[in-house]
């Protein structure tokens, strides 16, 4: 990862980056929008460096192991290399169920924190960005800007961009 820049986009994975297959855990289920590289490499030409924050229960429930969702993640860091992208500077992951009540579980803002310290990262700079409002909550919660993507009825009071090449073109 080169790119040393303070500013940054945390970005939900399913129903943001990929449609959402309701526990995706197998490398051929990966289907993105049809937006998705376009808004990725705007981004990046904007000087934003690229983060994934998700929960994925599935794990939590015993529906699929951790190192699935890791080899999900690692084809789609292959997937930025082959658009000319830059991989991702990091995967923000909760394993655990919803019943597990743990830190790391959006919308609580601890591995968008944990990325902010460890990359020096400027909160004023940063984005959170998914499809449901605990997505921009924990943004929020982080100290950050969230905003939601593609679902108008999870806007509720937060910042709605309808798809996210139209948010992209919002940066400076």
């Amino acid at each position: 990862m080169t790119n040393k820049t303070p500013k940054a986009i945390f970005l939900d994975r399913d129903g943001t980056l990929i449609r959402d297959k309701n526990y995706l855990s197998r490398v051929e289920d990966i289907e993105y929008f049809p937006d998705t590289f376009a808004a990725l490499t705007l981004m990046q030409a904007k000087g934003y460096r690229l983060y994934v924050i998700t929960n994925q229960s599935g794990v939590g429930r015993g529906f699929f192991p951790l190192e699935a969702v890791y080899t999900v993640h690692a084809a789609m860091d292959a997937d930025m290399t082959a658009h000319k992208l830059e991989p991702f500077e990091g995967w923000g992951v909760c394993p655990h169920a919803p019943d597990d009540a743990c830190p790391c579980r959006k919308p609580g803002p601890q591995l968008i924190q944990d990325f902010l310290q460890r990359d020096g990262l400027d909160s004023k700079q940063c984005w959170m960005l998914g499809d449901k409002a605990i997505d921009a909550e924990c943004g929020l919660n982080a100290g950050i800007k969230g905003a939601v993507v593609r679902e108008k009825s999870a806007a509720e009071s937060y910042v709605y961009f309808a798809s996210l090449l139209e948010f992209a073109q919002t940066l400076t």
